[in-house]
């Protein structure tokens, strides 16, 4: 039977990465504190809730989701996997701790070009699963990090910079590169990067023709071939989307929706968490933060029935019931009611009263 168009948008994400050939994985509610503790610059909370284990072994109640898979991984395989999980960690808006529901997917093991362009697409159409009305902002930090080993700043210099561009903050960027004495030119590759035309086609040709370093432009076509299987129409490229380059490398990306004022998907390249956990694969993923879509309106979506059945108080019951099970076998979906109800959308109207 056919499920009427109710449904959270939980359910239709995991459909969704179900019927995208993900396979469902399921994890424990802790891990032994270590993992975390060693990794709290990858958290996007540094609280984590700890309790010592029957064992004496200090526990966490997981706050983060990919790096209890990447730890149970086994390199020399590829794996597809998606998940819907509770994590534990301080709200935003309260500061207190609270279980916060995600759902993401993880593409781990040989990722190349082909696998990234699924992965951006997969979000893309998480997106859709929430509303229409969304971008997915998409940079890579491979370039970036090439860019600013250029300019060859010392390390105080390169974190203001990085601040700049995550504020497209285009001035105080120029006040910082003639602070460290930066090259005008290399200045200006710089404000170029910072101000690029966020449409695709446009931002990957000015991309392809610069000439940074030496491995600058097969990096810059392996961004344009990633980008080019995309729905560009819900696409921008935004160098202001960043990460720990401790942990992520290659492309990053956002997602928002109209309605939502904080990025409601993120994701990104992660080898360098892969490399720290001692692992020789490549990675790449993202997560949806349900609890920022918790009063979203696009959730109040109107149902929609195959059948919409009225019967009354002389209606024989085994029509009734002879309608629904029809319906199942021909995998309809099918709703019974004594009056016709609000907020209801129906194919075919069956009015037995």
């Amino acid at each position: 039977m056919s499920i009427p168009e109710i449904n959270p948008i939980s359910d239709r994400l995991m459909s969704l990465f179900a019927g995208c050939g993900y396979t469902q994985y399921k994890m424990s509610k802790f891990e032994e504190y270590e993992l975390y503790a060693e990794n709290k610059a990858f958290l996007p909370s540094k609280s984590i809730i700890t309790f010592t284990d029957t064992d004496g072994r200090l526990m966490a109640l997981k706050p983060d989701v990919t790096l209890s898979i990447v730890k149970n991984f086994r390199d020399g395989k590829t794996e597809k996997l998606y998940y819907k999980e509770s994590v534990y960690r301080t709200d935003s808006n309260t500061a207190a701790f609270a279980e916060i529901t995600q759902a993401g997917i993880e593409y781990i093991g040989d990722v190349d070009v082909i696998s990234l362009s699924e992965v951006l697409t997969v979000a893309q159409l998480s997106l859709d699963c929430v509303s229409e009305q969304n971008v997915l902002d998409v940079s890579s930090l491979a370039l970036l990090s090439a860019l600013l080993d250029k300019l060859c700043p010392d390390g105080e210099t390169r974190a203001k910079l990085i601040h700049c561009i995550e504020h497209k903050n285009v001035h105080e960027a120029a006040f910082v590169c003639n602070e460290a004495d930066v090259s005008e030119e290399n200045k200006a590759l710089l404000l170029q990067i910072m101000t690029l035309d966020p449409d695709p086609d446009k931002a990957c040709a000015v991309l392809c023709s610069l000439a940074v370093c030496g491995g600058w432009k097969a990096e810059a076509e392996n961004f344009k071939k990633v980008l080019s299987a995309l729905d560009k129409s819900k696409l921008r490229v935004d160098f202001s989307v960043l990460s720990d380059t401790n942990y992520y490398n290659g492309i990053v990306f956002r997602g928002y929706i109209n309605g939502v004022p904080s990025a409601v998907l993120s994701g990104g390249q992660y080898d360098m968490l892969m490399r720290r956990l001692k692992k020789t694969s490549s990675a790449v993923g993202f997560a949806v933060y349900l609890d920022r879509l918790d009063n979203f309106s696009g959730q109040a979506e109107t149902p929609y029935y195959d059948t919409l059945v009225l019967y009354g108080d002389n209606t024989d019951a085994k029509a009734v019931c002879n309608v629904i099970k029809s319906s199942a076998d021909a995998k309809k979906s099918v709703k019974t009611a004594k009056e016709p109800p609000e907020n209801v959308k129906y194919g075919k109207l069956l009015d037995l009263r």
